[in-house]
């Protein structure tokens, strides 16, 4: 292939005017957001204009939407007007359609295609749309098998594909030809497309899809030929074609873009002798000498990259270890503090819990404490009570001290009564039973003894011993005269002496005898009374006497007992004062107990999300490092054709520059004035084409075309 070094020079040129223009990046869409981030660009251009920096700038993209076979079928313009100096309105020339503001809200007034921008010291972007015949443009064509196919008729079929672009620049048409270079970018999947190549441009892979570059100078040749015949032994492109085996065809997305910003940027403003010509071309020769040296470099720093490749993947392992392991930690770290955050909320329950408590606490204590003074006063009005019980209890003991006196004495009168009754019974008996007549005598002897009110005494007496000795001696004496405590001893007797009647009367004097003899004090009853009343002069009734007498000094007010109670009432007084103000100040640490608590549950709630965060955070690490990792074969992979591809550009390096630019070189080295006037006449063209749309007087600009499929 003819001329390949220079190909390949329009190739760099073309990439750099990429990286210059921001073309590569450059979406399909048509957005006000295309042209935002453009103000390096502009301030180049605007640094090699010779209009004054304070002079609005205008950048503008044009944008063409073309079918498969690349007809233009709409354009959209998009306009930058750059505010260096901050000015309040902007003057501006435009002969768009349907203009709108898409950034801003500033508004425009215009009078025969002259506008006028209320700039509000900001840049204004908008955007309008045009029927006017673009300057460039292309013509599509596509074979399949050496056959001649449409792009729709390409749909879903298999085969070897070829796809040749045609540039075209028509803006000779109105009078002055101004030159552009001309880029298609085509991106194939590497599932469909394989065995890609192109004559005029780069074929570029990453494994899963192809991305093509083609390029182009539509025209320029014969611009050139027309003045030098020498300009024939160049091969200056306007045209590429892009071949391929195909599975299932499907359309290919592609970019085309046109600019004349690689002519502009040429370092001198014109040739005017060829000796600034040879100079150019030294300076040229010199530039490419140093592209040699450092695709050298370039390729020297690959080869130490790649022998350091083995330390990268193991560090990248162990970074890859290391925030798997803190992933894990700061999971731990998480359930903890999850876990003290459970607690501190549980503590902070129980602190308010525990508060409550003292409160019913204090006031059971104030109640309890009123219930056991008011129990001491029950207390001592009970001593008071049992006081006079016991000085009734001494009156008593002398009562019934008397009163066995009494009834000794009556039971006495009463056993002699009785005795009377049986001697008369038994005289009667003995005349009866010497004498047979019939004899009647009436002897009536009545004898009454009422204790009641003794024995009453006794028993009241008997309950509040508390001897038992005591208390059974004197239960004794009550059981045994118990019947007798109210008796009536009536003894009449009517006898009829006759001999018949002899034994009745010995009964009589037998059962009044007896009588006698247990009212006696050598009897049952009478000698219980004398031991009643003995009991109660003899050293047990002293005791008694002593025990009643004790215990009514013991509950006098003087006593042990009152004091005891009174410094029970004062005890219980001032507990009740000490327990009050002890609640208080337990209360109040309380308190401050729980604010602690509920602070530390706050913090701990904080911290919980926090390091709930540092966990997502940590997680998205491992995460990433984890993918690092799994890519590091990628990454040596890649590294490795690098260091291939940065051979190979070493190589093609010394080889562009042996063929390429010393034969560029050689090609201006005679009589070339023709040529010169007519590259003069081409960068002159291309400097003062600096827009499509329309540009005020006096204004930088620059201007772009970008072809967009209408997919």
């Amino acid at each position: 292939m003819k001329n390949r070094e220079y190909r390949v020079l329009v190739t760099l040129a073309l990439m750099a005017s990429l990286v210059v223009g921001n073309i590569a990046g450059t979406s399909v869409n048509v957005q006000a957001a295309d042209n935002k981030d453009k103000s390096t660009e502009t301030k180049k251009t605007s640094e090699t204009k010779t209009s004054s920096s304070a002079t609005p700038a205008k950048d503008e993209t044009v944008y063409v939407k073309v079918d498969d076979a690349g007809n233009q079928k709409d354009v959209t313009v998009s306009d930058q007007l750059k505010n260096i100096s901050s000015l309040g309105t902007i003057d501006d020339v435009s002969d768009l359609k349907d203009i709108k503001n898409v950034k801003g809200d500033e508004t425009f007034s215009e009078n025969n295609g002259k506008l006028v921008w209320q700039g509000d010291k900001k840049d204004i972007c908008y955007q309008g749309t045009t029927t006017k015949k673009i300057p460039v443009g292309m013509k599509v064509t596509y074979e399949l098998d050496g056959k001649k196919v449409s792009a729709d008729d390409l749909e879903g079929k298999s085969g070897h594909l070829k796809i040749h672009y045609e540039y075209q620049n028509t803006s000779a048409d109105s009078g002055k030809y101004t030159p552009f270079l001309m880029a298609t970018g085509l991106l194939m999947d590497g599932e469909k497309f394989s065995n890609v190549t192109v004559d005029n441009g780069k074929v570029i892979s990453d494994g899963d899809r192809d991305i093509v570059i083609g390029m182009g100078l539509p025209q320029l040749k014969e611009q050139l030929t027309s003045v030098s015949s020498k300009v024939d032994d160049l091969d200056i492109p306007d045209s590429f074609t892009v071949e391929a085996d195909v599975t299932d065809y499907e359309k290919v997305e592609a970019v085309t873009v046109a600019t004349n910003e690689v002519f502009n940027e040429v370092g001198t403003d014109k040739f005017d002798s060829l000796d600034e010509l040879k100079d150019s071309m030294t300076e040229l020769q010199d530039a490419s000498n140093k592209l040699v040296s450092g695709s050298g470099e370039l390729k020297d720093g690959l080869d130490t990259l790649l022998s350091s490749s083995g330390t990268l993947v193991s560090g990248i392992d162990q970074l890859a270890s290391g925030g798997n392991t803190l992933a894990g930690g700061t999971g731990s770290l998480v359930s903890g503090i999850q876990s003290a955050k459970s607690g501190s909320s549980q503590l902070a329950g129980g602190v308010k819990t525990l508060s409550d408590g003292v409160s019913g606490m204090q006031v059971q204590v104030s109640d309890g404490v009123k219930d056991l003074s008011n129990g001491v006063t029950s207390v001592q009005a009970g001593v008071e009570t049992i006081h006079g019980i016991a000085a009734q209890a001494d009156a008593g003991v002398d009562k019934a001290k008397q009163g066995a006196a009494d009834l000794s004495a009556g039971l006495k009168t009463a056993s002699e009564s009785a005795g009377q009754i049986a001697t008369t019974a038994k005289t009667l008996s003995d005349a009866l039973s010497g004498n047979q007549q019939t004899v009647q005598v009436e002897q009536q002897q009545e004898v009454i003894v009422d204790n009641s009110d003794i024995y009453n005494q006794i028993v009241a007496l008997a309950e509040q011993m508390t001897d038992e000795n005591d208390k059974a001696a004197v239960e004794n004496v009550l059981n045994q005269i118990s019947a007798t405590k109210t008796q009536t001893v009536d003894v009449q007797a009517e006898v009829e002496v006759e001999n018949p009647y002899v034994t009745a009367l010995n009964g009589i004097a037998s059962g009044a005898a007896e009588l006698s003899k247990q009212l006696s004090a050598e009897g049952l009853i009478g000698g219980g009374a004398a031991t009643l009343y003995g009991t109660l002069s003899s050293t047990q009734g002293a005791t008694v006497k002593a025990a009643t007498v004790g215990l009514s000094g013991a509950l006098a007010s003087d006593g042990d007992l009152q004091r005891g109670i009174s410094l029970l009432q004062s005890g219980v007084g001032e507990m009740g004062a000490k327990l009050g103000a002890g609640t208080n100040e337990l209360l109040s640490g309380i308190g401050t107990l729980q604010e602690g608590a509920n602070s530390l549950d706050a913090g701990l709630g904080t911290l919980a999300s926090g390091a709930s965060q540092l966990n997502s955070g940590a997680g998205t690490l491992s995460t990433g490092l984890n993918t690092l990792q799994s890519s590091t074969g990628a990454l040596v992979s890649g590294v490795e054709q690098l260091d291939s591809g940065a051979a190979e550009l070493n190589s093609g390096m010394i080889q562009f520059n042996e063929e390429g630019i010393e034969k560029l070189v050689s090609v201006f080295d005679g009589d070339i004035d023709a040529l010169l006037d007519k590259a003069n006449e081409l960068l002159d063209a291309s400097k003062e084409y600096k827009n499509f749309s329309g540009i005020a007087d006096g204004m930088d600009g620059s201007v772009k075309f970008i072809f967009v499929s209408d997919k």
